[in-house]
């Protein structure tokens, strides 16, 4: 059941985040162009960040492979 979750909080997330980095990337349209590097940069690298805990939260519990 984690990973049908993991998959619909994921997939809310990543619209919320692509929401939020296209608005913020249009009030920034005036920046100097090292700013928008930087800018997106970070909105493209960011959004992994928070998931961190929420995949650790999916993987726990998991059952490892038996080795031979």
């Amino acid at each position: 059941m984690r990973k049908p979750a993991t998959a619909i909080l994921l997939l809310l997330w990543m619209g919320f985040w692509i929401v939020a980095a296209v608005t913020v990337g249009g009030l920034i349209a005036g920046w100097p162009h090292w700013a928008h590097l930087i800018y997106y940069v970070v909105a493209g690298i960011g959004w992994i960040i928070p998931l961190k805990p929420l995949f650790a939260w999916m993987n726990r519990g998991a059952v490892p492979p038996e080795e031979d």
